[in-house]
């Protein structure tokens, strides 16, 4: 029924604004010219114009000639543009022109038009759009509308082509992806990655390289160096097996959207690099999703195995308008590490009463188990915090917007001085800061 459908509506004719406005000129004319003559006249200029068009619509290639082919991403990333191709190809003796329109979910941002794209007699074209999704989830591409034009461009014909399909929203996968490559070509600071010196306990050295950029002058091996006349620097292994938990808060603080994305769906994005670079250096990686309850508990494991049960677990977190519990969720972890561990929690701090609560759950954990608080800075709060005061309203909302700084370097300040390790920073840097401070965690043996 809906093939049959699609087929009816590639009989319909397509006729442009310009083609359209040819059919003024005979009424022009009618009443320019003397008796039948401004008719007979008229009348031949329609005939015309409806040959002219009929032809036009007779040399557009339509549905059934051309075959439609979409590539979306295997799983798709939230925040970042995806690509998504559509192959045309074209098998008849006529070259093709066409416009066209994608259809993504709603939400997706991104330019749907398309065109003009030619396409020559018995061979293909792609289009390539780029869409970038601000939600994780399952969502549906709907059907392209295609638009063929004749050699003129003045009509042709339009069809819906049949290609409807499923996709996933995952947290970004192309920065992992991004990641493997740059570690590969040992082009790590392109991202921002420091390069650390591992001196800390349970560092031994494993082998020499060449010098590459980003290297601490510190690890030149001299006499290797002065042996193979060029930069020569020492490698370190760092001891595996560490135990890595990722703790996400799903909560009513990872709410809020700053920069199109919430501060859930950042702390989601940076989790995944996290488990990544963690299983990838052979530690065990756990994850822990909560709020008001535990939502979801994997236990420490290591391998690629392990990853792609925490990217799955990820991609259906949702957060809730709820208050998170903090010594239910840490109390229930700490119940099933049985060896030190660190524990990176992503939350927010706002508010006295929760600081304190979670200022005494996370005393808890240590000195056991080491606990590494992540939180994201409000630039707008900052900004309002340091505003200008010119009426009683401005002033309330400066006082607040202190308040709220204040209580949460308070916090802060109370956790680092019990031995919590802080890393506050801007959302936008947020899977950066926390790759730095796991691997200086690593470096300086705190496990």
């Amino acid at each position: 029924m809906r093939t049959r459908l699609h087929r009816l509506l590639g009989l319909l004719p397509h006729v442009t604004p310009r083609a359209t406005a040819m059919i003024a000129v005979p009424v022009l004319l009618v009443p320019l010219l003397p008796g039948w003559w401004a008719w007979g006249a008229a009348a031949v200029w329609l005939g015309g114009w409806t040959a002219l068009l009929a032809s036009e619509y007779r040399a557009a290639p339509g549905p059934d000639s051309l075959e439609f082919a979409r590539e979306l991403p295997a799983k798709s990333s939230i925040g970042v543009p995806n690509p998504v191709r559509l192959t045309v190809t074209n098998r008849s003796a006529r070259g093709a022109v066409l416009f066209g329109r994608e259809t993504p979910p709603a939400g997706f941002e991104g330019e749907r038009r398309f065109g003009a794209v030619a396409v020559p007699p018995h061979d293909e074209s792609v289009v390539t759009l780029h869409f970038t999704p601000v939600h994780r989830g399952a969502y549906r591409f709907g059907d392209p509308g295609i638009r063929s034009m004749g050699p003129l461009g003045l009509a042709g014909r339009q069809f819906v082509v049949p290609l409807a399909e499923e996709c996933r929203v995952y947290p970004d996968i192309l920065a992992v992806q991004r990641y493997a490559l740059l570690a590969r070509k040992g082009t790590l600071y392109e991202l921002g990655i420091r390069a650390t010196r591992y001196t800390g306990a349970g560092t031994e050295f494993e082998s020499l390289r060449d010098y590459q950029h980003g290297d601490d002058y510190r690890d030149i091996d001299w006499k290797a160096t002065a042996r193979r006349a060029h930069p020569v620097v020492r490698r370190f292994e760092v001891e595996r097996s560490q135990t890595i938990i990722l703790a996400v808060d799903a909560g009513r603080l990872m709410q809020p959207v700053i920069g199109g994305l919430s501060k859930l769906d950042r702390a989601v994005n940076a989790a995944l690099l996290l488990a990544y670079l963690a299983t990838q250096g052979g530690d065990l990686v756990g994850l822990l999703v909560f709020g008001r309850d535990v939502h979801t508990f994997l236990p420490p494991k290591k391998g690629h195995r392990q990853f792609l049960a925490v990217l799955e677990a990820l991609y259906s977190v949702e957060g809730k308008t709820e208050e998170s519990d903090y010594a239910r969720a840490l109390t229930f972890l700490s119940t099933r590490l049985s060896r030190r561990s660190l524990v990176v929690l992503f939350t927010d701090v706002v508010g006295q009463e929760p600081s304190r609560r979670l200022i005494g759950v996370l005393k808890g954990l240590m000195p056991r188990h080491l606990p590494l608080l992540i939180t994201q800075r409000n630039r707008d709060i900052e900004r309002r915090a340091r505003g200008e005061v010119g009426t009683e309203t401005d002033a309330f909302g400066v006082a607040v917007a202190e308040d709220v700084l204040r209580d949460k370097a308070e916090a802060l300040s109370v956790l680092a001085s019990r031995g919590a390790l802080i890393l506050d920073v801007d959302p936008d840097e947020l899977s950066v800061a926390a790759v730095n401070r796991y691997l200086e965690v690593k470096a300086r043996g705190r496990l």
